[in-house]
């Protein structure tokens, strides 16, 4: 597992980290920037291949990563040369004036370059100590966290491989295995994966699938496995990264205030139900990944106005971030327009002489801000467009709660949004009163205005969720909280992460000056004595932190792993299935809802349903023909018994052969589909070839022959006896003394009239209950359709 873990490690980091230090940034900040780096590449990369028809894999993730290597050197080159003639340029304005001066020459040494490379590697690179203490508290902090949930993980019954029974998991672990089989990685064709029938085009962020695919191909995993390890170690190392750097610039300087800060906001954040834990309970693996990324994404936009060459690793890092999950490009951007609007305006990156060059740099500032998000956005714009129809699904989530307006403060302030009573009685004051030392430290110390601005923000969005405002304010709220499905354990992140660091800076602070840091004659001791404290006080903070959600932690990786959809009885099925007759090629139909799609991403079976959530597929659609009417399957048509209708036309458009039934449903207010799960029992165009426990699994006769169907009745093939189907010789069938004791299996053998009335209702399952469906029905196929001959009798 060690080194499985390494292997996602280094694909989720070397990329990254290799272009964004060839692009000009210091090696400890092109690690920082590594991860959304990495998914810029991969992401971009996906989408490219997929309009060329080309595979998405290790080779050609691989091309794209030297590609963009090669333009940040071009980058890079192109930096270097503008600084080595501006240099130039100075040199000789300077020996000029020299010259009219009459300057005696400068007889000096001249500079020894071994000693100008380690002033810049000691100049915020590899050998600047600067870094040491924040990456010490990231790499604790990702450890703890990652270390807790995989040991959860792998005591489950499955280990790495156990199936998460959650809705959005479902999805994910599938588009893993649909670029394993087919190499489509891009976003804006997961319409392909989700609409089997339609091919209905659909938009979803696919960078992260596309990272857990790598994984998968390189370390030798399902794609089950690969989901798994992924929704733990990119989320577990992207969380501690973004609350360190998050801290850092809190602060804003490279003092020992921010390196503590840093370090302990890193370490302490597994103490977050909120953030890694309910994240990866609900199943939002890309969207916590995402919120992750906006840390190091915001911090790195930060530093771009005090070092452009910085742009070209923001603007991939900002690319990889929004296809992890377009939802966290509203946290860095209204961050970062309080940060232009309440500092950078004020305090711009260049001192200057004048109120003209002042307005100069100001412009520069904002304009390199700007044009590196609006680049960046432009690159992404043909996916945003792709996906703009779906916005509005988005925005119509809610998860109002019922409280009053001061009870939806007071969660959001404490942060007790959705699940997180399940950790049991946790106290969280000594970190919101650590929280609030840390932001007054902030303000009056560093005037830090834009941080405490977005923290109130980001705690409006999350009480609108809970309970909205009146107008013009909830509406407001509304629209950015929407982006996120307005719901408060989603909206709360951006709280966590603030909360967290601030309390980082907050314990830093009071080390210092315990250590009496501001005194200034006691600088050096006090600097050594403040780093031995907050190395033995970080002990106790792991212990705490650790200890304070070791309940809830349990409930967040263990509940999603019970046999709530799928149990160790569908695995066998799934493993029997694909070893039929027709088994790898016959699509599988069922009722999405019940989580058999997960046959898929389990083992390649090719289930219509590829998720919870229905796939796009309108009224008279053969995939909505048979979810209503299945039990219509050889039933006859226009009183004729053996005349196909509009329901066998549809299995056959479909090329579906089995249905599985296995009940059921997801959640309580779904309606179970009995016509699945009993009626079939008694459908003549079907057979019964398996069943156990609550799993039965039905062949549609007309796409197999007598002797298939015979095959996978064998005795002992069933785990559980099947019931026994009439002969041809006790249904009068047999034409010879040889077929009197064969099973009949009945097939439409007349093709359907082509002035046969329309078909029965069949509606798009997802907009229509059960109830409509009857209600709107007028068609019958005929008095078979009551007592057909030849039903299989369960």
């Amino acid at each position: 597992m060690l080194t499985t873990v390494w292997i996602a490690l280094l694909v989720f980091t070397v990329p990254g980290l290799v272009v964004s230090w060839i692009s000009g940034l210091k090696l400890p900040w092109a690690a920082a920037a590594s991860i959304p780096v990495s998914f810029g590449i991969y992401g971009m990369a996906a989408w490219v291949l997929g309009m060329w028809d080309m595979r998405f894999d290790v080779r050609s993730a691989t091309i794209a990563t030297l590609i963009t290597a090669v333009v940040a050197l071009v980058w890079r080159l192109g930096w270097i040369t503008v600084a080595v003639v501006r240099r130039r340029r100075e040199g000789r304005r300077q020996a000029s004036e020299e010259a009219l001066e009459e300057v005696p020459a400068d007889t000096s040494e001249p500079p020894n370059r071994w000693r100008s490379v380690l002033t810049y590697a000691r100049n915020g690179g590899l050998l600047d100590h600067r870094w040491l203490l924040p990456a010490a508290g990231v790499g604790v902090g990702a450890w703890l966290i990652i270390d807790r949930a995989l040991d959860l993980l792998l005591s489950t019954r499955h280990g790495l491989d156990d199936i998460v029974q959650g809705w959005d998991v479902h999805w994910h672990a599938s588009t893993v295995r649909f670029i394993a089989e087919t190499g489509i990685a891009s976003s804006t064709r997961m319409g392909e994966l989700r609409n089997i029938e339609t091919q209905q085009e659909l938009f979803y962020p696919s960078a992260w699938h596309a990272g857990a695919f790598l994984v998968s191909d390189l370390a030798e995993l399902t794609p089950n496995e690969a989901t798994n390890l992924t929704g733990i170690v990119l989320s577990g190392l992207l969380i501690p990264l973004a609350v360190a750097l998050i801290a850092w610039r809190l602060i804003n300087n490279r003092g020992l205030t921010a390196q503590i800060g840093a370090g302990f906001a890193g370490l302490a954040v597994i103490a977050s139900p909120v953030l890694f834990w309910v994240g990866n309970y609900v199943g939002a693996w890309p969207y916590v990944a995402a919120i992750g990324a906006s840390g190091v994404v915001l911090a790195l936009f930060m530093s771009l106005p005090y070092a452009p060459v910085r742009i070209l690793a923001a603007l991939v890092a900002f690319i990889g971030m929004f296809q992890l999950h377009p939802s966290a490009v509203t946290i860095v951007v209204l961050a970062l327009a309080l940060w232009w609007l309440t500092h950078l305006l004020w305090k711009p990156s260049r001192a200057s002489a004048t109120i003209a060059r002042g307005a100069l740099v100001r412009l520069r500032d904002v304009g390199i801000l700007a044009v590196t998000g609006i680049v960046g956005a432009l690159l992404v714009l043909p996916q945003v467009l792709s996906g703009a129809e779906q916005t509005e699904d988005v925005l119509s989530y809610s998860a109002e709660v019922d409280v009053t307006r001061t009870e939806s403060w007071i969660k959001a302030l404490t942060m007790e949004t959705r699940h997180v009573d399940s950790f049991g009685d946790i106290d969280l004051t000594p970190l919101l009163v650590f929280a609030a030392i840390g932001g007054v430290v902030a303000l009056v110390w560093r005037i830090n205005l834009w941080a405490p601005l977005f923290y109130f923000v980001s705690l409006a969005l999350t009480v609108n969720s809970l309970k909205p405002f009146g107008e013009p304010w909830g509406d407001w709220l509304g629209i950015i909280g929407g982006l996120h499905y307005s719901t408060g354990h989603r909206l709360i992140m951006p709280v966590a992460l603030f909360t967290f660091a601030a309390a980082g800076v907050g314990m830093a602070a009071v080390i210092r000056l315990i250590c009496l840091g501001p005194v200034k004659q006691f600088a050096k001791v006090s600097a050594a004595a403040s780093v031995v404290l907050a190395l033995v006080v970080a002990v106790p903070v792991q212990a705490w932190a650790r200890d304070l959600v070791e309940e809830g932690s349990e409930f967040s990786i263990m509940a999603p792993h019970n046999d709530r959809m799928v149990n160790d009885a569908d695995r066998a099925a799934w493993d029997w299935l694909i070893e039929q007759p027709g088994g790898r090629e016959l699509r599988v139909m069922g009722d999405p809802a019940d989580g058999h799609g997960w046959m898929y991403a389990y083992n390649g079976l090719q289930s219509v349903s590829r998720h919870y959530a229905w796939p796009a597929a309108g009224e008279g659609t053969a995939t909505a023909l048979l979810f209503w009417w299945p039990q219509l399957l050889g039933a006859g048509n226009d009183g004729d018994p053996d005349q196909a209708n509009d329901v066998d036309q549809a299995a056959v458009d479909l090329n579906a052969g089995f249905f599985y039934a296995s009940p059921w449903p997801f959640w309580a207010f779904q309606e179970p589909n009995l016509r699945i799960y009993d009626e079939l029992w008694t459908t003549p165009g079907v057979t019964p070839v398996y069943r156990q426990e609550n799993v039965t699994i039905f062949a549609v006769n007309q796409l197999f022959t007598d002797e298939q169907l015979d095959q996978m009745r064998a005795p002992g093939n069933s785990p559980e006896p099947l019931p026994p189907l009439p002969t041809k010789g006790e249904l009068g069938l047999a034409e010879t003394e040889e077929e009197w004791d064969e099973t009949y299996y009945h097939r439409p053998t007349t093709n359907q009239d082509e002035d046969a009335v329309d078909g029965p209702f069949a509606p798009d399952p997802q907009l229509t209950t059960t109830e409509e469906v009857l209600s709107r029905n007028s068609w019958t196929p005929g008095p078979q359709s009551v007592e057909p001959v030849g039903t299989n009798q369960g």
